[in-house]
């Protein structure tokens, strides 16, 4: 039990490490700023209140898989409508900051302390569930979050009593008049702190809760495909939840470290490439493609790379090999394939996407060849 608390204060520590105090330092000040304006620092408030809250679920997810390192933050991460998990948070803690109020003032502050300690169990359940699946209708659901809490067993007790400390702590500071920054800091640093500790547990309990570290080689054991699929789709879940809060940079670096301990790494992006189609943002779609397309130019799939690149060009005109080099190859391959639309579309606005290019003049040359 003793190991287990060294273990979570050890995870208490992670957001005092250089981005996330910087990230408390900075935005405790705007926050202030924002207070001080009233009605004028309302969009302010918000925004930083959203990226805040992406930013504890970046670090949630990369503490979960076992990335100890703490995010950078993004400008990604300030789109306040592009995360439906960090809007769920913010609602739940707004109404229990305003309901703790009315508890109080209707029921005395003992009922306040029971709703708001109730409050915190059932919040720390609900962002347990969604670091674990990634998924904001599982976290509503009441039976999921027991037998999650179930199975972390005497770590949501721990991680239960941490919180109440620090929540005491912030009352504390609130009650005794500490400035206003100070007390915007602790609490800033109290919320990441606990989505330290629940990103820790989680990857500390991924056996019992059924999380496999996706950094880790797969399984020689006789069912290896269901393992190897149960490992894809945990890891695409989440790259999923990285990319949703904002963290695209993140969400690549997992991609490439997947490749990197993978044997076949053009299987593991032809994968990827079909999970993230069907998402409603193709950004990462189209990163992927550009990953693709060179490796199956080099291996001569020329079919598959044609049929690949006029699945990105349907979505987005704006699509481009990453590489002059294979942008050419891939204008001659759909010209001799009579596909004349597609290499002219390719060449469109050559210097806009590869400016002061050598391959400028062979991509002029091919536009008079495909005009004629």
């Amino acid at each position: 039990m003793v190991d287990r608390l060294v273990q979570m204060l050890r995870y208490m520590a992670v957001p005092l490490r250089m981005a996330p105090l910087l990230l408390i330092l900075v935005f405790s000040v705007l926050m202030t700023l924002a207070i001080k304006a009233t009605l004028f620092g309302i969009v302010l408030g918000i925004l930083l209140l959203s990226g805040f809250f992406k930013y504890s679920f970046v670090l949630l997810d990369q503490l979960t898989d076992g990335k100890t390192d703490p995010p950078v933050l993004s400008v990604e991460m300030m789109n306040p409508i592009d995360e439906h998990r960090s809007l769920l948070v913010l609602v739940f803690v707004v109404a229990v900051f305003f309901g703790s109020d009315a508890a109080a003032y209707w029921l005395g502050p003992v009922f306040s302390v029971v709703i708001g300690a109730l409050s915190l169990a059932a919040l720390l359940a609900i962002i347990a569930v969604q670091g674990a699946t990634g998924s904001l209708a599982q976290s509503l659901n009441p039976v999921r979050c027991a037998r999650l809490i179930l199975r972390l067993r005497g770590d949501y007790v721990l991680i239960l009593i941490c919180a109440l400390v620090l929540w005491v702590v912030t009352g504390v500071a609130r009650s005794i008049g500490l400035p206003l920054l100070l007390q915007i800091a602790m609490f800033m640093y109290a919320w990441l702190a606990v989505f330290s500790l629940v990103g820790g547990a989680l990857h500390e309990r991924r056996l019992e809760i059924g999380l496999d570290d996706a950094h880790e080689p797969e399984s020689s054991e006789p069912d290896r495909s269901a393992d190897v699929e149960r490992a894809r789709q945990q890891n695409i879940d989440r790259i999923y939840a990285e990319w949703r809060g904002g963290s695209h940079k993140n969400a690549w670096q997992s991609v490439m470290s997947h490749l990197a301990q993978s044997a076949e790494p053009l299987t593991e992006l032809r994968w990827l490439y079909e999970r993230a189609k069907p998402w409603p943002d193709q950004r990462l779609a189209n990163r992927l493609a550009q990953e693709i397309l060179p490796r199956l130019l080099a291996q001569r799939h020329t079919g598959e790379a044609l049929d690949t690149l006029r699945e990105r060009l349907r979505s987005s005109a704006e699509f481009r090999p990453l590489d002059s080099a294979d942008l050419i190859r891939l204008v001659q391959l759909a010209r001799d394939a009579g596909d004349l639309r597609a290499a002219r579309e390719l060449l469109r606005d050559f210097q806009r996407f590869y400016p002061d290019d050598p391959a400028a003049t062979t991509a002029s040359l091919l536009m008079q060849q495909l005009e004629r």
